[in-house]
């Protein structure tokens, strides 16, 4: 491994590799934002055996085809959701970022010296544990439980098939890199953390590149997660399913089971050596906590102001991608916060949040918007924050549109009190 220089180094975003029920793979996810294509459903009568739902829509999981990932396929039976959308979005980002790597065949290592992985997980995998106990503690019970109901399995592999560090673990094993691999949890700011945190350890001279990124693997067959947030209050009630960000109207978030966005870092000079595509260029990170409620923002917006100050400092933000939930606290204070660091409409970059489309993937939410938002800055483009009735204080992007980006910020929060910001530049060599 690399030691500190003290040198601050320039850090790039060169792949990108998402995983989503709105596309899997960089092109046709982004062709899907830039659309605004709602992926919410109906939740499936079968989670209504359990439980009466005070939301009516959900992201489902999305289907990856592992005939495309060969390699993948062979371990898929061991493997819980989230290393699956971690291995995917690894070859996907890694391909993207003009690595040669095979269908059938791990990467090379020796491309990968000097390099580390740091994913960010939420909640991590619950399913397979669920399953676990239910059959390990009420086997006995349930001889007669009818077929159409989730049947409890016995799996020797859950303790791997749980732990929190698996999908980093399952990168750094198949795809043959031995760097440092680690995981990081910071709730719905997980990814965002994950992706800053690598980006330090870039430009502070730790490794020369990074994979990173978000993932979260919520699906069960009953409902059960999904409950747990519904319990919550936390859930859209809109009668379509988006949830509608920054909105009079907005009831809450829509939940999706999950989904995972990989990104490559790379130190500028190698990146360049390499000939490979760059997308834009990660200046600051920065991160606190709000020391107040185990789930909702401080109502003053305090901690988040400080965070922003700080950040922003003599940035002239062109774009601001928001945490955005559409939760009606959080949305508040984001709006209260943004007019102080801004000011009036007329001062404030444009803004939007990317949950509108996607809905929140939880851990892997912060990784999907700092992508989108290297995105924006590359094509200069700018997708709508889907909502009506919305704040007439906040210069919210109505519809996509094309705008010149020099500099974005992306804020993302998470239960816990954990905030994040970055800031992401178009890059000029």
């Amino acid at each position: 491994m690399l030691k500190s220089t003290g040198n601050k180094r320039r850090v790039v975003i060169t792949g990108i590799g998402p995983v989503s029920a709105n596309g899997i793979g960089k092109d046709e996810f982004w062709e899907n934002i830039l659309s605004g294509k709602s992926v919410a459903e109906r939740i499936p009568d079968k989670f209504r055996k359990y439980h009466d739902y005070k939301t009516d829509y959900y992201v489902p999981l999305p289907e990856i085809n592992l005939d495309d990932f060969a390699f993948i396929k062979k371990y898929a039976r061991t493997l819980e959701s989230t290393s699956i959308l971690a291995l995917t979005g690894t070859e996907l980002a890694l391909m993207d970022a003009g690595f040669k790597t095979g269908l059938d065949e791990p990467l090379n290592p020796e491309n990968f010296e000097n390099s580390g992985i740091l994913l960010g997980n939420g909640i991590s995998s619950l399913a397979s544990g669920f399953s676990f106990y239910s059959f390990h503690t009420y086997k006995q019970f349930l001889i007669d439980l009818p077929p159409d109901y989730p049947q409890p399995k016995f799996n020797r592999m859950v303790i791997p098939a749980t732990m929190p560090d698996s999908a980093s673990s399952w990168v750094s094993i198949l795809f043959g890199i031995k760097a440092f691999n680690y995981t990081l949890n910071a709730s719905c700011a997980s990814g965002t953390y994950a992706i800053g945190e690598a980006f330090r350890k870039i430009k502070d001279g730790y490794a020369d590149t990074m994979i990173t990124g978000g993932i979260e693997g919520l699906n069960d067959e009953s409902g059960a997660i999904l409950r747990g947030f519904d319990s919550l209050g936390t859930l859209t009630k809109s009668v379509d399913g988006r949830p509608m960000p920054f909105s009079r109207d907005r009831s809450g978030f829509l939940f999706a089971e999950g989904g995972g966005c990989i990104l490559i870092l790379e130190e500028l000079e190698k990146a360049q050596k390499r000939g490979t595509n760059i997308y834009a260029e990660i200046v600051d990170y920065q991160s606190n906590s709000d020391a107040h409620n185990i789930v909702q923002v401080q109502e003053s917006g305090e901690q988040i102001t400080k965070l922003l100050k700080q950040i922003v400092g003599n940035h002239k933000i062109d774009y601001l991608n928001t945490h955005g939930t559409a939760t009606e606290l959080n949305d508040k204070v984001e709006q209260k916060v943004i007019l102080e660091i801004f000011g009036e409409k007329a001062n404030q970059p444009l803004i939007n949040s990317t949950k509108s489309i996607m809905g929140h993937t939880i851990g892997a939410s912060g990784a999907f918007e700092v992508a989108v938002t290297a995105l924006s800055l590359s094509d200069s483009k700018i997708h709508a924050n889907i909502a009506e009735n919305t704040f007439e204080d906040l210069n919210l992007a109505s519809e996509t549109m094309n705008m010149k980006i020099n500099c974005a910020l992306k804020t993302s929060y998470g239960f816990g009190g954990h905030n994040a910001a970055m800031i992401i530049k178009k890059f000029e060599a």
